[in-house]
């Protein structure tokens, strides 16, 4: 039986693989600006990974040429297709993160010592 861990942040679905490394599915943005837009699909164990876009045309009849528009459940289907295809075949381990290193406590260091040094004797009368 696997255990239970909490999922990445954005990822919106997540398939087992047959050796129990996990794929898990996230948005992204494919242009800086944020117009075209992918669900990609990645590998825990073996590091594989795709992008499946969104975008989609139909064509206009109104004038000439396609209208270009997203469809995120073409591509949110298509990256499901291919997630459930790769865990079904998929036989690596899932990577264990790199363990956190902490650093040994250190000693304050000492404070710098002064030299005692005896005050100038002034002559009184």
């Amino acid at each position: 039986m696997t255990t239970q861990t909490a999922w990445p942040e954005n990822v919106i679905a997540r398939y087992l693989t047959v050796a129990g490394a996990t794929v898990d599915l996230t948005h992204r943005d494919e242009t800086p600006d944020g117009k075209k837009k992918a669900t990609r699909a990645v590998c825990t164990g073996c590091k594989a990974a795709t992008a499946k876009p969104w975008a989609d045309s139909y064509p206009n009849y109104g004038r000439p040429g396609v209208t270009e528009f997203q469809n995120q459940d073409a591509g949110d289907r298509a990256a499901r297709r291919w997630a459930q295809e790769h865990a079904e075949s998929c036989r690596a381990l899932a990577a264990h993160p790199a363990p956190v290193i902490v650093p040994e406590p250190q000693a304050e260091p000492e404070s710098k010592r002064r030299l005692w040094l005896p005050t100038r004797r002034t002559k009184t009368a």
